[in-house]
């Protein structure tokens, strides 16, 4: 029996020894806490005396120490180290680190059902209870609920080996209670199913599924684990198969054992494992492929544990991975303990002996020796009619019979769950984050064996560290198991077994490929990396994975590649070679914009997006200039569209990188070309869009000055609109009007239908909140309607059409027109069609704040709104949102809040003045407020004034009430 106690209510010995107080008690247990590990003084004295901490800590726990170590019996010493107290003792003498220490060895015990038992019933005798009983403070939480899940986990264990044994009433014995305390824990009721059918109870396994279906849905709004429903289907099916009444006997003569399954869990392949097991049943050879380390050996051993049983012969793993072509009959032959034939009917020998026995082989590995094993699993179908072939290579064996299942990488739930339950296999305690969990799988392309090799080297990087060095995946992905072959003990090994086996051709344009950052056309690789004949060879050979139409790599495979290139004298051409495709292609994106395929264009420019975000990298750094500001402008406009500053950032570092701005931001040359005009334009869309307006005037300074009047006006008449001063933004829309006439339209570089039509947007707007609400006809506003239908028509792209939709609705809107809503919801509907955020954005702003403000949608309808802007950067219109938000919290009678929110607008500096209807509404707010609260509202205003815009931003979200299901107007 354990000397120290802690699994329970603190006791030495067998109880006899008492401990003197309750001090006592906790200091030992804060010790044992950290048995072999220096505690310092300060957190014993924590523990110990909780928040009345004595006068002097540490006199009092000398004090103490001093007391407990003449109580301590033999085996237990408190030592004194620099910084505090130590407890030293055998990891036996202590209860919780004995019990920790079983569980750990219990994979040491094999598969034995008798020696797991007798591990699992020591260790839980040591259990009396919640361990270290006597302490309540946070950090001894952690440990607690280690050791609790620990126990959890070894009830399960248990009832597991009692089933295994052939005694399925006690193992539902033993886990009954665990699932009573703890209903929604899956395996434990996957355990306990499995017991209730082996003890007859059907109906009760099918009970205890719908018990927990029902409460995962009613308490957390979940489906029970794939795993969970597949044994349902199983019970349902009466498919599983009564454990042994007996320990398991020998194996019979002429029968071959089923290779076990690895002990680890099998994560996330219950859908390949399904699907294997159907193939089986009506085809004779079933080849599993895949990328190297992807799972395939592991599925198959699930597999043949799975369809064992229905195999009277059992089934017979032939591991090829360590030989040679001239291996791959011998191995199989060894196996069959075959003697007696030559070399040269060896393979016919193996087919005689196989031919009377119903049994599954597996040949495992097949890739390098590709052309014997197909010979061989072709002579044994044909000539062995009671065995079935399950294999596993790189590539299928192309023979007839040939079913081929292509085992993929993880999915990013199942890659997390894996990753997550490899680092806790090497650390019960740790700690695993989510986010960094998500980003290192996404890294990895969820390919299970480089997350097993990253949960090892997690224990000593670090999630955060290994995310750091996952950017030399092939240097720091080593050190996986003992025991694994070669070629699986570094991600570099499992990639170069691969490589080795191709030819010259094959691998030349494997290393190429590496260049791209994403799925390609076979024409971007003929373009960039030349002759592409071998692209299929390197698709069957899971080099390469299609997709659709395009071609892409595993990460992991890319990062060798890419070794490969820096060890070529070729990189530098083939990184050009890239650019150069990458910039025809935004190209090509950027005309195919302007008209009716603008929404297929911008898919197309996301599927490519990291390939051009690797152009523009190597742009900024080698040239040329004129690819890198086409590239530049189309990465602007997009990203003021879409309301995307990680798109705008890569435009302003090409701008700076050019010289065309200088450190300041300002444009520092004395000419422009029309790729760098237009990028600047953009650019400075983009700043107005934000809030620095500023900057956005420069630029429209620049652009006028240096002969591109057309995009320096319309930003003018965007600046003068923020600004009420409606005369010069008229003055400033109708002059970029005037120099678009003269403008040739055919000019890749120069103003498209989108200036066009905002420049028509900026005078139809200006006229109509210049004329505030009077609803009277206006020829001029019926005109310049008339013009904007006819851009639209003419270009065809959606969100020109939308820009013409959202100004006849903000129009309207201001008459009082009841039509308004369906040019703002058709506004909606078009910009979204693109993807065009922004436009949709101001479109629904529109409708949801004109609903507020006549009382047609609560508050909490604003919230989305607010949240869009800010998340989008574009403080323009998040504070146009507040204002909206002041008028309606005015209609309420919440003066004060409003008055407040409405001292914040005058105050920033990213705000802009009200002017026309806007300017009216807010002075009727300040006369309610004034009305209201008299002296007080200089008091609100002045409060108002000393908000940042983040605090201004969070008060009028809390003003907004908990978020509702979202506006939806723009359906």
């Amino acid at each position: 029996m354990a000397a120290l106690r802690v699994l329970g209510p603190l006791a030495l010995a067998d109880g006899s020894v008492a401990v003197g107080s309750a001090r006592q008690r906790r200091l030992l247990a804060a010790l044992a806490l950290r048995l072999d590990e220096p505690v310092p003084v300060d957190l014993l004295a924590e523990l110990v005396w909780g928040a009345t901490p004595p006068a002097d800590p540490a006199g009092a726990v000398q004090t103490n120490v001093a007391r407990l170590r003449r109580l301590l019996p033999p085996g237990l010493v408190v030592e004194t180290t620099p910084r505090g107290y130590r407890l030293r003792a055998d990891r036996t003498a202590v209860d919780a680190a004995a019990f920790t220490d079983l569980l750990d060895g219990l994979a040491a015990d094999g598969h034995d059902p008798a020696a797991r038992l007798a591990v699992l019933d020591a260790a839980l005798a040591l259990w009396r209870g919640r361990p270290f009983a006597d302490l309540d403070h946070p950090t001894v939480e952690p440990e607690v609920a280690r050791l609790d899940e620990l126990h959890r986990h070894a009830v399960e264990e248990r009832a597991t080996a009692l089933l295994e044994a052939g005694r399925p009433a006690d193992a539902v014995a033993a886990l009954e209670p665990l699932v009573r305390a703890e209903p929604l824990r899956e395996r434990a009721v996957g355990v306990l199913m499995r017991a209730l059918v082996a003890a007859g109870r059907q109906a009760e396994a099918l009970d205890a599924y719908a018990a927990l279906r029902t409460r995962l849905a009613e308490e957390l709004g979940l489906d029970p684990s794939p795993e969970l429903r597949e044994l349902e289907g199983r019970v349902l099916r009466q498919e599983l198969a009564p454990p042994p009444t007996a320990p398991p006997p020998s194996v019979a003569p002429g029968r071959t054992a089923s290779p076990r399954p690895p002990a680890n869990s099998f994560v996330g392949r219950s859908a390949e494992l399904a699907l294997a097991a159907e193939l089986l049943d009506r085809s004779r050879l079933v080849t599993l492929t895949g990328p190297g380390g992807v799972g395939k050996t592991r599925l198959a051993r699930h597999v043949a544990a799975e369809a064992g049983a229905r195999y009277p012969d059992g089934v017979l793993l032939v591991e090829l991975g360590d030989g040679g072509p001239d291996d791959v009959e011998s191995a199989l032959a060894g196996l069959l303990r075959i003697i007696d034939a030559d070399a040269g009917s060896l393979r016919e020998r193996i087919v005689e002996v196989l031919a009377p026995r119903r049994l599954l082989l597996v040949l495992d590995n097949c890739e390098h020796v590709v052309e014997r094993a197909a010979a061989l699993a072709e002579a044994v179908v044909a000539g062995a009619p009671g065995v079935d072939v399950l294999a596993t290579g790189r590539e299928a064996l192309r023979i007839d019979a040939e079913q081929c299942l292509p085992v993929a990488p993880l999915g990013p739930p199942d890659a997390a769950r894996l990753l997550a339950d490899r680092i806790r296999a090497g650390d019960p305690a740790a700690v695993v984050d989510g986010a960094l969990v998500d980003e290192i799988c996404a890294r990895l392309d969820g390919l299970p064996l480089a997350l097993e090799l990253a949960a090892a080297r997690a224990l000593p990087l670090g999630l955060a560290g290994l995310v750091e060095a996952l950017d030399r995946p092939l240097d720091v992905l080593r050190g996986g198991r003992r025991t694994a072959a070669a070629r699986h003990r570094s991600l570099r090994d499992v990639v170069a077994w691969s490589y080795g086996l191709l030819d010259e051709e094959q691998r030349t344009l494997f290393d190429r490929m590496a260049v791209f950052a994403g799925p390609v056309e076979p024409a971007a690789v003929e373009a960039v990396c030349g002759d592409a004949a071998a692209l299929p060879d390197l698709v069957e050979r899971s080099l390469v994975v299609r997709r659709g139409t395009r071609f892409t790599m595993l990460e992991t495979l890319r990062a060798f590649g890419r070794s490969r290139i820096a060890e070529r004298a070729e990189g530098p051409g083939l990184r050009a070679r890239h650019a150069a495709w990458a910039a025809g292609l935004a190209a090509e994106v950027s005309r195919a914009r302007r008209g009716p395929g603008e929404a297929e264009a911008v898919r197309r420019f996301d599927a490519h997006l990291a390939d051009l975000r690797r152009a523009h990298a190597w742009l900024v750094e080698n040239g040329p200039r004129d690819d890198l500001l086409r590239l530049a402008g189309l990465f602007a406009e997009l990203g003021y569209l879409r309301c995307r500053i990680d798109l705008v950032d890569p435009a302003e570092e090409a701008l700076r990188a050019a010289g065309v701005v200088g450190a300041d931001g300002r444009v520092a040359t004395r000419r422009l070309s029309p790729a760098a005009a237009r990028t600047v334009y953009f650019v400075a869309c983009a700043c107005w869009q934000r809030g620095d307006l500023d900057l956005a005037a420069a630029h429209a300074d620049a652009l006028t000055a240096l002969g591109f009047p057309a995009h320096g006006h319309e930003l003018f008449a965007n600046l003068h609109t923020f600004a009420g001063r409606l005369s010069e933004a008229r003055t400033a829309a109708d002059a970029a009007r005037a120099a678009l006439r003269t403008t040739p339209r055919d000019d890749p570089d120069g103003p498209d239908d989108h200036v066009v039509v905002a420049a028509l947007v900026d005078r139809l707007l200006c006229t109509t909140y210049a004329r505030g609400d009077d609803t009277g006809a206006d020829p001029d506003t019926t005109a310049l309607e008339a013009e904007l239908a006819g851009v639209a028509a003419r270009s065809g792209a959606p969100t020109v059409r939308a820009w013409g939709e959202y100004a006849q609705g903000e129009h309207r809107t201001e008459q009082g027109d009841p039509g308004a809503g369906a040019h703002l919801r058709a506004a909606v509907a078009l910009a979204e069609e693109a993807d065009s955020t922004f436009v949709a954005g101001i479109a629904r702003h529109t409708l949801l704040t004109s609903a507020v403000r006549h009382g047609d949608a609560p508050l909490a309808e604003l919230r989305p709104l607010l949240e869009h802007w800010h998340r989008s950067g574009s403080w323009t219109h998040t504070w146009v949102a507040i204002r909206a938000l002041i008028e309606a919290l005015s209609r309420l009678g919440r003066h004060a809040e409003a008055a407040t929110l409405l001292g914040a607008l005058r105050a920033s500096p990213r705000a802009t003045p009200a002017f026309g209807p806007d300017l009216d509404r807010e002075r009727r707010v300040e006369a309610a407020a004034r009305t209201a609260l008299g002296p007080r509202l200089e008091a609100a205003l002045t409060k108002g004034a000393g908000l940042d815009d983040a605090a201004a931003f969070a008060l009028a979200l809390r003003l907004t009430g908990a978020p509702g299901p979202g506006p939806s107007l723009g359906t």
